[in-house]
């Protein structure tokens, strides 16, 4: 099962559709004045995101046209690719703490990170719902259902896709912070401290880490990509609430320079772990029916 290379111009159109209309088109209307993208920075108005959320619909939609028989399942990508772009061009979450070094202004700024990735989750199921909506009006034939494989682990498809979201949140998490490990010093009081990850290396970190929870949740459970990419929020608030707490925090602000954290995945912004997780779930979901297919027919 080879990707033709048809098929790899459509991915490439796709995720270029989706980086000038949602990652360039606004950016002159989004571009924070400091340079970290956040909606805590202040620079995106609620009028400013309902633009960008008609643009993720358009990108979808045109990403799902112009791949048409295939725009299901290729269209889905624009709106995740346009969000790369904002989340590359960030600047780091340590600049923001070196400029706001008291403890209680870093927890009063993961406590606004917190949440933050359900936004740019919506964004990204705008462009969901406009390349489900270009694919059910423009395709007009059925596909074969390749990406149906026979799983072991037969559960009730809720109790898969629950699974499929808990297992994500603790496998990213833990994968992120090996993959986005910059320097590290070891810390008598809680074990080690690392540096902040250059934006390409969390870009790789996540993209590898969904990659991977896209893959299992396929092999193992049979799920769609869908559930991991919806854990990306949860991630955030998962490694927020364990790597932040109070104390650590006082910790780290009396005894570290701000580029240090006590773990590299709360370094993550969630706009970097929704547009990145979202990629790597899809890419994950196809390399594990992939895999299957070799393993019958080719192996």
């Amino acid at each position: 099962m080879e990707l033709s290379w048809l098929t790899k111009i459509r991915i490439v159109i796709a995720i270029g559709i989706g980086v000038v209309l949602v990652g360039l088109l606004p950016w002159n209307m989004v571009e924070p004045e400091n340079g970290f993208f956040a909606l805590l920075s202040g620079a995106i108005s609620l009028f400013d995101l309902m633009i960008c959320g008609l643009l993720a619909l358009a990108a979808g939609f045109l990403a799902s046209a112009v791949c048409t028989p295939y725009g299901g399942r290729i269209g889905i990508l624009a709106v995740p690719g346009g969000l790369a772009v904002w989340a590359i061009r960030s600047a780091d979450l340590s600049n923001l703490f070196q400029a706001m070094p008291a403890v209680s202004s870093r927890l009063a700024i993961y406590n606004a990170l917190r949440f933050e990735g359900f936004i740019w989750l919506a964004l990204a199921g705008l462009g969901f719902i406009g390349a489900m909506a270009a694919d059910r009006l423009l395709r007009k034939k059925t596909l074969d259902s390749e990406d149906s494989i026979e799983v072991k682990i037969k559960l009730h498809p809720l109790a898969s896709a629950g699974l499929a979201i808990v297992a994500t949140v603790v496998i990213a998490a833990f994968l992120l912070n090996i993959l986005a490990a910059d320097i590290s010093y070891s810390d008598p009081k809680i074990n080690k401290v690392t540096g902040q990850p250059a934006n390409l290396q969390i870009a790789f970190a996540v993209l590898i880490a969904f990659m991977a929870c896209g893959f299992f949740s396929k092999l193992f459970l049979g799920t769609s990509y869908i559930w991991p990419a919806l854990a990306t929020v949860p991630v955030t608030i998962y490694t927020i609430i364990i790597y932040t707490k109070q104390p650590v925090m006082e910790h780290l602000a009396g005894a570290w320079p701000a580029v240090f954290f006590a773990r590299t995945s709360v370094s993550v912004l969630p706009i970097q772990m929704v547009a990145f997780g979202c990629l790597g779930a899809v890419w994950g979901y196809w390399l594990a029916v992939r895999y299957r297919f070799w393993r019958e027919f080719e192996s």
